[in-house]
């Protein structure tokens, strides 16, 4: 597949720093790759997927986009702010999760898509459910909704995770290399990477773009998404969507590692948001509860486990989600006692 039509929308190159703390507790070297600061509103690891989604969109003439996720969904988030600086049409399906009242005030990644103005609909739990858990027919549905209201829509699959998605990690990793080197002299890759996997479009991205600059760098995704079958299929449907327009996807340089979700995606015990808070404290640096907070609870965890695994130098990517930290307002004061 040639490369897909590309906009400049991030702020590249992020930078690439050492964990002293980290590196000293787990006598590795440990560093950290800040894709969460791609943007401000339009941060995180998404924008990267955008630049090649939206490219595509714009080129086929498309003035609307439309995607799916959680009510937190730093995707949805993303693609809003993205679509209103083009002058592009929004809707985003969200998929509220049990117990989630879409009449509260919203907060976080909800409360910026409101005020970007997003087309929200709210599909119940049962109809996703009998749908398979697939968000596909209700993306085609506001396609063809959208079509019948003179609309030119495009459909963003969940996460950006998609063949054409995947090139902002292929991409990504041949200019984190030039950032690596001048940050790490005499080395010229990571032994290992580590990052959160969620709907599959980084992780597959990011080994695809190792293999295609030749590094025996070896990338550990720590699974967020829930059940690792879930995980497991997200990465063969996008496996199978990447050879079929002939992208080298084999996968031999990457790990799925189960084993820190918790009680699920999006939901962190007070434990987990006590571990992030003593992250921040030591280190300066703030992650998510749904995404990159599990993935470096789990790469320390793994590190731990098998000290002589995973190399000298290890990266963890930082994919983003500040703003979803807003929705765990009041479990952090519970779990801070404050």
């Amino acid at each position: 597949m040639k490369t897909p039509h590309r906009l400049k929308l991030a702020r590249l190159p992020t930078p690439i720093h050492a964990l002293k703390n980290t590196s000293a507790e787990l006598r590795k070297d440990v560093y950290v790759w800040r894709d969460d600061l791609t943007g401000f509103i339009d941060s995180g690891n998404k924008i990267r997927k955008l630049e090649f989604l939206v490219g595509e969109a714009l080129a086929q003439g498309c003035d609307h986009l439309i995607t799916c996720g959680g009510p937190q969904s730093n995707h949805a988030r993303a693609t809003a702010a993205i679509a209103r600086s083009l002058g592009l049409g929004v809707s985003l399906l969200l998929f509220p999760k049990v117990g989630f009242n879409p009449d509260t005030p919203p907060n976080g990644n909800l409360l910026i898509d409101r005020i970007f103005g997003a087309e929200i609909t709210w599909v119940p739990l049962k109809e996703f459910q009998a749908a398979g858990s697939s968000y596909d027919p209700f993306l085609q549905r506001e396609m063809e909704n959208l079509k019948r209201k003179g609309k030119k829509p495009y459909i963003i699959p969940l996460g950006g995770s998609s063949a054409i998605g995947c090139f902002g990690y292929i991409a990504g990793v041949e200019e984190m290399l030039r950032t690596w080197r001048a940050a790490v002299p005499g080395s010229q890759a990571p032994d290992s990477i580590f990052c959160a996997m969620g709907s599959g479009g980084t992780y597959v991205g990011l080994s695809i773009g190792l293999k295609k600059q030749n590094l025996s760098t070896q990338l550990y995704g720590i699974n967020v998404i829930g059940p690792v079958e879930t995980a497991n299929n997200y990465i063969t449907k996008l496996r199978g969507a990447a050879r079929d327009v002939g992208l080298p996807a084999d996968l031999s340089n990457a790990h799925l590692i189960d084993g820190y979700v918790g009680a699920g995606y999006a939901i962190a015990s007070d434990d987990d948001l006590r571990f992030y808070r003593d992250t921040a404290t030591s280190e300066g640096i703030i992650f998510d509860p749904c995404y990159t907070g599990k993935a470096f609870k789990g790469m320390m965890g793994e590190v731990k486990k098998d000290p002589t695994a995973f190399g000298k130098n290890i990266l963890f990517l930082h994919s983003g989600g500040m703003f979803g930290n807003f929705a765990y307002a009041d479990q952090y004061k519970k779990a801070f006692g404050i």
